[in-house]
């Protein structure tokens, strides 16, 4: 992943909960095995190997959302297997979204409130 796209993967990941810290250590090997074909930021993730591989004990599927102030763009970070799997970038309008900066994103908690 590049510096930018981890970095949003932290903020997504800022907020502690039950297998937080195994995922937190998967940022910096997790690796882009894919890109998505409409110009957005999506990328799908593949663990990476070595000592911060370990798999996290969270349930597969959509771990993380959350918006972006300012835009009708959203973020979602999905697991699987216990590893990071899809880091999704979307909007509800008719652009591709664009990678959004960590400082500008409203990360929901478990349940869909805002943190």
């Amino acid at each position: 992943m590049s510096v930018e796209e981890q970095a949003v993967v932290l903020a997504l990941l800022a907020r502690d909960f039950p297998g937080v810290d195994e995922l937190r250590a998967q940022v910096s090997s997790a690796v882009v095995s894919g890109r998505c074909s409409c110009g957005c930021a999506t990328v799908d993730l593949r663990a990476g190997k070595g000592p911060r591989a370990f798999a996290s004990p969270v349930q597969d599927g959509i771990l993380i959302s959350g918006t972006v102030q300012g835009r009708n763009d959203g973020v979602l970070l999905f697991v699987q297997d216990g590893h990071l799997s899809c880091l999704e970038i979307y909007s509800v309008e008719d652009e591709p979204a664009p990678l959004p900066r960590p400082e500008d994103l409203v990360v929901d908690a478990p349940g869909g409130r805002p943190v």
